[in-house]
């Protein structure tokens, strides 16, 4: 008789225990989709499309990092199965990995989706800087040409 009543009080203390746990669990949303251009040009806009959606339909946050040292900026938060357009100006010629991840409203984070982008010399700009090295020399051209 005492061991059916430990039972039936163990057996309760158990209901009364799921019966106030909380059992859903929070799901981090998608892994981003990041798609953008293959090349751009150093010193104009480059913009990159991202994707995500969180299972629990939870706001969500983009963090990206644009690979030139510029560090890790998040925005948001956006509805769940979102797009925006990023845009970022690189500074400099050269091979970037674009690095994006989608964070919800309780901080679950996706995996990190990457893109890589490369910002090539252009022979247009050195042609520019070259002709803006000459006129800075020799400021008496840019008199006689009216510039």
């Amino acid at each position: 008789m005492k061991r059916k009543i430990i039972v039936l009080t163990v057996s309760m203390l158990f209901l009364c225990l799921a019966l106030t746990t909380n059992v859903s669990a929070n799901s981090p949303p998608e892994t981003p989709d990041i798609s953008g251009p293959p090349s751009g040009a150093a010193g104009s806009t480059y913009t990159v499309e991202v994707c995500s959606s969180d299972p629990d339909g939870d706001n969500i946050y983009f963090c990206i990092d644009w690979g030139d040292g510029s560090g890790e900026q998040c925005l948001g938060p956006y509805a769940s199965d979102s797009c925006i357009n990023l845009d970022h100006v690189y500074s400099g010629d050269g091979s970037y990995t674009i690095k994006v991840k989608a964070q919800d409203d309780s901080q679950a984070e996706s995996d990190y989706a990457t893109l890589t982008v490369s910002m090539p010399k252009t022979k247009t700009s050195f042609i520019i800087k070259f002709f803006q090295q000459i006129l800075e020399r020799f400021p008496i051209i840019a008199y006689l040409l009216n510039l």
